[in-house]
């Protein structure tokens, strides 16, 4: 059926009959790779293209840790549709280390190169007894990819979206029979058989940048921001917050120590009132700041407490496959 895999000596993920792109099918020496027509395919730069294209190196260094910014699954990967319900538009991307990665308001997907989608390829270039270490590499990176594909892409209604002309994730011709029958083996790939960084599924930009700063010694992962402005604007809220915060602490205080000074008894109601109003004022203050970090804390907890189980069964299932195979 198209799908055992691990990996040397495989059959391609999908039988040749439902394969969606048919160009090398008449493969001759010197032709060249579909939609890069600079490289040959029997040129050495071929390899160096895919694994430029495909592989997530950075990110399969960062694998072990991965737990941090995102749920140990695989299948954490949300069909296109369900992007406009969370408000994040969807960004194309051609750099394979930004597939999938998400941040507020937006999510980056990297279009599906048409030479995978070849059966030809798969099995001439990818999955020959003749490679060596590096296309193994090569070929559970483009399986992850694959894999990775067959979430985004659960519904009929994501098969538009992805064929829409800003994107072209897919070829514009694809129907959904044809995707449908292309991809039905792909829930059978295994966390073997692909690369690491596809152990995982959408990942937080954000906690990247904290990953990279600890494990991999460099200031950020992915710089987007085009100028400072966009850099800085990020930490307005929370400033405007923390001031607005400092600001009402300070009134109180001030309205606490100036009622000190009110010794006429025509104002001791008024002296109390003040008084009072200045402690409750701290309090609010005080419980609004205990309530926002207490909330913080729990949830933090609770996704690292949850990521580290899912962990766990994952390593746990992983071992038993191992040991059945």
């Amino acid at each position: 059926m198209g799908t055992k895999l691990a990996i040397a000596g495989a059959s391609p993920p999908f039988q040749r009959q439902h394969q969606l792109d048919n160009g090398l099918d008449d493969w001759l020496p010197g032709n060249t790779l579909p939609t890069c027509p600079r490289y040959s395919l029997d040129s050495a730069a071929l390899k160096a293209l895919l694994v430029g294209d495909v592989c997530p190196t950075k990110l399969n260094r960062l694998a072990p840790h991965l737990w941090m910014c995102s749920t140990p699954s695989h299948t954490n990967v949300p069909p296109l549709h369900s992007h406009a319900v969370h408000n994040r538009t969807i960004v194309l991307t051609e750099d394979l280390g930004l597939h999938l990665v998400w941040e507020t308001g937006r999510i980056f997907i990297k279009p599906l190169p048409t030479y995978l989608l070849s059966y030809t390829f798969w099995l001439r270039f990818l999955l020959n007894d003749e490679s060596c270490a590096d296309n193994q590499v090569v070929t559970q990176a483009a399986l992850g990819l694959l894999r990775s594909y067959h979430y985004c892409l659960r519904h009929e209604s994501d098969i538009r979206i992805a064929q829409q002309p800003h994107l072209n994730l897919i070829p514009p011709g694809v129907t959904w029979k044809q995707w449908s029958e292309f991809s039905s083996s792909f829930d059978a790939i295994r966390d073997n058989d692909v690369a690491p960084r596809y152990h995982y599924g959408k990942l937080q930009h954000s906690r990247l940048h904290w990953l990279v700063r600890i494990h991999l010694r460099e200031l950020n992962y992915y710089y987007i921001d085009g100028v400072y402005g966009d850099s800085f604007a990020r930490y307005y809220g929370p400033l405007l917050f923390l001031f607005g915060i400092l600001s009402v602490l300070l009134s109180a205080m001030q309205v606490g120590m100036a009622v000190e000074q009110l010794q006429s008894r025509d104002w001791v109601a008024f002296w109390a009132v003040c008084r009072w109003f200045s402690v409750a004022s701290l309090l609010l203050c005080a419980l609004t700041v205990f309530y926002l970090g207490l909330s913080f804390s729990i949830k933090s907890t609770d996704e690292l407490l949850w990521s580290a189980t899912a962990q766990h069964r994952a390593r746990s299932r992983s071992k038993a496959q191992m040991n059945s195979a």
